[in-house]
């Protein structure tokens, strides 16, 4: 029995020291476009989060899944579900709404418990009015039913407008773009640290220079903007799912 306890106090100890799991959960293509909208802005804001780890060497870890490929099989979409902290999940619209793989996949996982998870979304859509608000309300609502709490970019809902637009081509995105998805970034990674208190969200959040009140944020000028240039030229690079440069962001996916 002793054995057992200090097994059991071990176990709990490593547990504690493990860096949590902030995971990615995909829904892509889009059934409109075909195009892979949703898989970009997911993995721009995966790898803002990456480096807002590295730089505050939080305890923290990313992963990205693709759930276009366990949407349709129970025990798969239900794995999908366990063991992380923080649940990331997004997807493209249809009809003013949810694509079929994320209503799908929630018919599978919808009885599965997230008591102490936080779970948000994202979304792309064709346009600022099109159901990217709508789809991100499905995900919150129904992980709200599963136990979990939900939060987002403060009252931001985090849709991206891929078309329908006056300047950047269709499946672009913008510096404006890259700046949300930083933000997201560095309130995910609160959320993920902060334990539910308090003051500790609080320091978190202004060490890593966000806040609910993400308006009082917004740059000012372009220049402000020139620091994520890398990271919208290398997710416009993979809009064709035949280049290069696609077939490299797809290297973190698991």
């Amino acid at each position: 029995m002793k054995r057992l306890v200090l097994g059991l106090a071990a176990a709990a100890v490593a547990l504690a020291q493990a860096p949590a799991e902030v995971r990615f959960l995909c829904f892509a293509p889009s059934p409109y476009t075909g195009r892979h909208d949703a898989l970009r802005a997911g993995l721009g804001i995966h790898l803002s989060l990456r480096k807002v780890i590295e730089d505050h060497k939080l305890p923290l870890r990313t992963t990205f899944r693709d759930g276009a490929r366990a949407y349709d099989q129970a025990e798969a979409a239900k794995s999908l579900v366990r063991g992380a902290r923080i649940l990331v999940i997004g997807g493209s619209v249809w009809a003013q709404g949810s694509a079929y793989y994320l209503r799908r996949f929630f018919e599978f996982v919808d009885a599965e418990p997230l008591s102490g998870v936080s779970v948000t979304a994202w979304a792309t859509a064709g346009g600022a009015h099109t159901g990217g608000e709508v789809a991100i309300g499905d995900i919150l609502r129904t992980a709200m039913g599963m136990g979990a709490q939900v939060f987002s970019l403060g009252q931001k809902y985090m849709v991206f407008t891929t078309d329908e637009r006056i300047g950047p081509k269709e499946g672009q995105f913008t510096p404006m773009d890259a700046w949300y998805m930083d933000q997201f970034a560095r309130t995910i990674a609160w959320t993920a640290l902060a334990g539910g208190d308090p003051s500790r969200a609080a320091a978190l959040a202004r060490r890593l220079g966000t806040s609910p009140q993400y308006w009082n944020l917004l740059p000012k000028d372009e220049a402000a903007l020139a620091r994520y240039a890398p990271l919208v030229e290398r997710l416009n690079a993979a809009a064709d799912p035949q280049s290069a440069a696609y077939k490299e962001l797809l290297k973190l996916v698991e």
